[in-house]
């Protein structure tokens, strides 16, 4: 087993509870009052020692937390795994792509982290820090605001905050404010074609000319546009992302999600506000 682990299926194990034995004089095994050992139920390694009214926070309620975001489409997994042979675990989600504003440095990773080994909380909340090591992981607990004991109820209580919803919202609402932004600003033909030139790295004139053109018909007519702001523009951007970028749906998907699309639309965001507000 490694000591460290990150990924998809790092985290695929619970941490069982069991009661700590010894060998008295008379050679019996006795329990030992009051200790716990707990213990991965994939390879039965001993992450630490706790006493009687420790109660797991397991791995798969870190998962259940997040679950309804992520199924809905607003959050998507940055990061994930587990250090000290998963003494401590911990997941990170971004906004999802068409919800990420660019420019925005608050918006940082919803984090939650977790120890198995007795020595830290439940800990959750937004910070810019990735986790990449057992310093990164340390230096994000201590920027995390909430933070649940492992006691009676602390599986209820981290379910039942609010600290992911809060975080999507938050974001949400200064995405909204970044395309009310482009819907009040007019944007000609000429401008677009400007933008699509910054966006795309050289003038239209380099590229070629039915990408331009579709492009362009996106802008005038794509869904919900008319060709008059820098919204529509934007919008031509990210509809041919998610709708021609690419042959199959899944295809689309990764380009648009993780592939070079997710960069051209934050691109897109980033110079189309700057003209917006020039």
């Amino acid at each position: 087993m490694t000591s460290f682990a990150f990924g998809a299926g790092t985290l695929d194990w619970e941490v069982e509870k069991k009661q700590l034995l010894f060998l008295n004089h008379k050679g019996e095994v006795t329990p030992c009052a009051n200790k716990f050992a707990l213990t991965r139920s994939d390879t039965e390694a001993v992450l630490g020692v706790v006493g009687e009214n420790y109660e797991v926070f397991q791995n798969s309620s870190v998962f259940e937390y997040v679950a309804p975001l992520v199924e809905e489409g607003l959050l998507t997994f940055a990061n994930q795994g587990y250090l000290g042979g998963g003494k401590k675990v911990f997941v990170q989600l971004e906004v999802a792509e068409e919800f990420e504003v660019v420019g925005e440095k608050t918006k940082g990773l919803l984090t939650l982290l977790t120890s198995h080994d007795g020595t830290g909380a439940v800990a959750l909340g937004s910070t810019f820090v990735r986790v990449v090591c057992q310093n990164s992981f340390t230096t994000c607990y201590k920027q995390l605001r909430e933070k649940f004991s492992h006691r009676e109820g602390v599986t209820e209580q981290v379910l039942a905050s609010r600290v992911a919803v809060d975080f999507v919202n938050a974001n949400l609402a200064a995405y909204s404010k970044h395309c009310e932004t482009l819907a009040s600003a007019k944007c000609s033909v000429g401008q677009f074609h400007t933008a699509v030139g910054e966006v795309f790295g050289k003038p239209t004139t380099e590229l070629r000319d039915s990408f331009v053109s579709q492009l362009e018909t996106l802008f005038r007519s794509g869904k919900g546009n008319s060709g008059k702001t820098m919204y529509d523009a934007f919008n031509a951007v990210t509809e041919y992302a998610t709708h021609f970028s690419r042959k199959s749906v899944a295809g689309r998907y990764n380009y648009a999600n993780f592939g070079k699309g997710a960069d051209i639309n934050r691109r897109a965001m980033a110079v189309l506000n700057e003209m917006a507000t020039v």
